[in-house]
């Protein structure tokens, strides 16, 4: 019974990396959840949140570099660590498991904009 026991609790340490997030996936959501604790950098990001909206009906390519402007200095105001995160998401398959983790947690911090 003790080698089952053993046995079982091996396969469930070996399975847990297969189901968990990727590192980077990991440390982009901790970060989002961590902006969304904090009042100040919240609205930050609220702020950027609806300058993107607005930035896909942009084709006036002065006013497009307006807002890339406004978005990097938002994304100096959240901080390296917010900019990493966000940039982890570049290449993710919306569809794969780290995809749907990374999007859910910036749906959760868009949510907590109003």
């Amino acid at each position: 019974m003790k080698k089952f026991s053993a046995v079982i609790a091996i396969c469930g340490l070996l399975a847990s990396p297969a189901l968990a997030a990727s590192e980077s996936v990991e440390a982009a959501i901790k970060t989002f959840q961590s902006v969304g604790q904090d009042a100040d950098k919240l609205k930050i990001y609220c702020e950027m949140s609806k300058l993107m909206s607005m930035d896909e009906d942009v084709e006036d390519e002065a006013k497009a570099e307006e807002l890339d402007k406004k978005m990097q200095d938002y994304m100096e105001k959240l901080g390296p660590d917010f900019e990493a995160a966000f940039e982890a998401g570049a290449d993710l398959d919306p569809d794969s498991e780290d995809g749907k983790a990374y999007d859910g947690a910036l749906d959760d911090l868009d949510g907590k904009c109003k």
